[in-house]
C-alpha cells in the first residue's frame, strides 16, 4: 500500500490510482453531478458560466473535459483551448491538425531513413 498526500487537503491517504482521499474524492463527485445537472438544464453554458453558475472551479471542469467525464460535443459552447495552438476544442488535449502535426512527426521519428542509391555504401577496390 502506497502513502500519499491529498492534492485538495494535503491529508495522508491510501494511495488508489486518483490523487484525493476518500473524503475529497467524493465532495468532487458531488460537484461533478452538480455540473452535468446543470448542464442538462442548461446546455448553451460557456466553461466560464458553468463555473460561476456551480461554484466550481473551472479547472476541474476543463480536467473533466479532458478527461472525457463530460462530453464537449453534446455541449456546443463547452470549448477550450488546445495545448498545442490555443484553437478552441471540444474534446481531448490537443485540435485535429496538432493530433495530425503529432502523429507525423512520431511517425518519421520511428519509420528507418531510405538510404539513397548514391549514399548506400559500395564495394571499394584500392590498388598502388
Amino acid at each position: 500500500m502506497q502513502l500519499k498526500n491529498c492534492s485538495e487537503c494535503g491529508r495522508i491517504f491510501a494511495y488508489i490510482n486518483v490523487n484525493l482521499c476518500p473524503s475529497c474524492l467524493q465532495a468532487e463527485e458531488e460537484e461533478f453531478q452538480k455540473v452535468k445537472e446543470y448542464l442538462y438544464k442548461n446546455p448553451q453554458t460557456g466553461v466560464y458560466d458553468l463555473a460561476e453558475a456551480t461554484q466550481v472551479a473551472e479547472h476541474k471542469i476543463l480536467r473533466w473535459l479532458k478527461m472525457g467525464r463530460l462530453e464537449g460535443k453534446k455541449f456546443a459552447a463547452l470549448a477550450y483551448p488546445c495545448e498545442s495552438c490555443g484553437r478552441n476544442i471540444q474534446e481531448g488535449r490537443f485540435c485535429l491538425s496538432c493530433s495530425n502535426k503529432l502523429a507525423q512527426g512520431f511517425l518519421k521519428a520511428t519509420t528507418p531513413e531510405k538510404e539513397d542509391d548514391d549514399k548506400r555504401s559500395k564495394p571499394k577496390f584500392h590498388t598502388r
